[in-house]
């Protein structure tokens, strides 16, 4: 039985053109945990042209939200556009918009991550006109929209009720205005600040509710699939409420939706831009490569939620990700289907060729080498494919940022200097001599050196853990440290007898 992938399996019955829709209201900061909507949007529509179908990509930008309050990483000063659409408000730093403040470094995430949504912001749809229909027909529905709404949320809606918004155009509010009467295409409205005043729906001089704005979009630029978190997929929630307002007001089926869970950030719980417990995605983007953070989207069903975990849970994900590639790009006879899937979904680019070596490796390679130049000519001495340099030092400089951002401590090492002193008993002098006398006859290779020091730890009758953590504490003065091996080869034979003969004629003079 072919086990099909979770975007495959999703959209393997559709017919037909299809678009799919993401998006997000930019109030703060765009984090890794809203990398799970986009790029869940991405592998929809990426699966969707996978079939053959035709499909288009939309990502909305909501900038005709209001702030809502002040959120921890803005200052006081912000107190008077509360209520303000962000479109409107000036940027927490330097010009321009607070929405485009937040917009524009996700939107280059985007290109980096070879996620090629049309991003289309709210406000132009009000004001090309491309939602003022759905306005109309709603605010002619207001009574079967409130009865929707009331049903199927549970909730009673105070007062006269009007699906619209309008923005003061005194105070600049979109949330102290109530519509008092209509006439296409002028919605008549009062606000608490004593403003009466006229907003033209063909224009951005108002906005629906979110719960009638949602499926009015769906109708207005003819949504099919539609990915979105599990809080607007709660019982009653915005997709109850929208399916509804969809088909019995727009007269539209709803798009097919996909409910996704929330990535956790390791230890301190689910991302929230307006609580300030977040890592913007434009950071993340600048210290692991795009293909790993589509990975960790891909390889996790979307009914589960994810661990975030930016320290040594990269490596982790990057192992595995690396153990798939190198079957992908080479005998591919021992994934199935969904673990293909997975790999073709998470590359920015399919035709690139492998790295010479894994993240893990760079990470212990960056940290050995004080040049860029030392560490490609190292790689190259010791690779056999050849491999795109340019793309490669990308790489290096993701391992770089990692290391300075994310690593936790016993990732990070220093070289001890070549005559720095280390205490030893006998026996230990006596392992490295025995070490020492090999070292010129043995092959010099990463898995030679590792069987050697495993034979040694034998031969003396000593636990490998702690020959292993012999050799750390004479190179870089800890107890553990990157696969030995790998590192003492790295490290070159020359530097590791040097060293080694260094620390033993102390040893002899103490």
């Amino acid at each position: 039985m072919i086990r099909l992938f979770w975007a495959d399996a999703l959209v393997k019955d559709l017919n037909g053109p299809q678009r799919v829709s993401t998006g997000i209201s930019p109030s703060g900061p765009i984090h890794i945990g809203n990398m799970r909507e986009i790029l869940t949007g991405d592998i929809l529509f990426k699966a969707i042209s996978k079939k053959g179908l035709e499909a288009d990509f939309i990502y909305l930008c909501d900038d005709m939200d209001p702030l809502r309050k002040v959120y921890p990483f803005l200052s006081e000063d912000y107190k008077r556009y509360v209520g303000q659409p962000l479109k409107n408000i000036p940027a927490p730093e330097g010009t321009g918009k607070y929405s485009d403040y937040y917009l524009d470094p996700f939107v280059r995430v985007m290109k980096e991550a070879n996620i090629p949504a049309r991003v289309i912001k709210t406000s132009d749809l009000y004001d090309t006109g491309t939602l003022a229909r759905a306005c109309d027909i709603a605010i002619h529905n207001r009574e079967k929209i409130r009865e929707i709404l009331e049903t199927v949320s549970g909730r009673q809606i105070e007062g006269d009720f009007y699906p619209y918004e309008p923005l003061c155009e005194r105070c600049g509010r979109i949330n102290t205005t109530q519509v008092v009467s209509y006439k296409y295409p002028y919605a008549e409205y009062v606000c608490k600040c004593g403003h009466h005043g006229f907003a033209d729906i063909r224009k951005a001089e108002g906005k629906m509710p979110w719960r009638v704005e949602w499926p009015a979009k769906w109708f207005a630029l003819k949504v099919t699939v539609e990915p979105f978190g599990k809080d607007h997929g709660a019982p009653g929630g915005s997709y109850d409420t929208g399916k509804k307002i969809a088909s019995e007001i727009f007269g539209i089926a709803p798009p097919l939706p996909l409910i996704y869970e929330r990535i956790i950030l390791k230890g301190k719980g689910a991302m929230h831009s307006s609580t300030g417990l977040a890592i913007a995605a434009s950071e993340i983007m600048e210290v692991i490569p795009p293909d790993l953070l589509r990975y960790m989207i891909a390889r996790v069903n979307p009914g589960r939620h994810i661990d975030f975990d930016p320290g040594l849970g990269i490596l982790a994900l990057a192992d595995e990700l690396g153990k798939l590639q190198d079957e992908y790009f080479g005998d591919r006879s021992a994934l199935d289907e969904d673990q293909i899937a997975m790999v073709e979904y998470s590359l920015v680019n399919k035709d690139r060729k492998p790295y010479p070596v894994d993240f893990r490796h760079l990470v212990t390679l960056v940290q050995i080498y004080r040049n860029e130049d030392e560490l490609l000519r190292a790689v190259k001495m010791s690779s056999t494919s050849n491999f795109d340099e340019a793309d490669f030092k990308k790489e290096i400089e993701y391992a770089r940022r990692w290391l300075d951002r994310y690593a936790p401590e016993n990732v990070k090492f220093k070289i001890l200097p070549i005559d720095q002193r280390v205490e030893l008993n006998d026996e230990e002098a006596m392992l490295l001599e025995s070490f020492v006398n090999d070292i010129d006859g043995m092959p010099w290779e990463s898995a030679s050196i590792h069987d050697k020091v495993y034979d040694l730890a034998q031969k003396y009758k000593k636990s490998p853990d702690s020959v292993f953590s012999l050799f750390y504490r004479i190179f870089i003065g800890k107890d553990r440290g990157p696969r030995l091996g790998y590192f003492l080869y790295n490290l070159g034979r020359d530097f590791v007898k040097n060293r080694i003969e260094r620390v033993l004629s102390q040893h002899e003079g103490a």
